[in-house]
């Protein structure tokens, strides 16, 4: 195995990308199920998309589950 670990990704769209972005702040909490029934997309993907929104810090793990972790957005002071 590598040094570096590697994460594979399904592709997500730049514009749908920030288009989540700018909307999950807006909510009071997010789960994987909730980002995949408002844009269509399967609960993998979308998991795969929140681990990317906390590493950018819009969003922060609130309670981790395996199977539906909780994520709350970040407030912008």
């Amino acid at each position: 195995m590598s040094e570096k670990a590697r994460e594979y990704t399904a592709f997500v769209p730049d514009n749908l990308y920030r288009k989540i972005a700018r909307d999950i702040v807006k909510e009071k909490y997010v789960t994987p199920y909730l980002l995949a029934e408002k844009y269509s997309m399967t609960i993998s993907l979308a998991k795969q998309v929140l681990r990317r929104l906390e590493k950018e810090g819009i969003v922060k793990l609130y309670a981790y589950n395996r199977r539906a972790p909780i994520y709350i957005p970040v407030k912008k002071k």
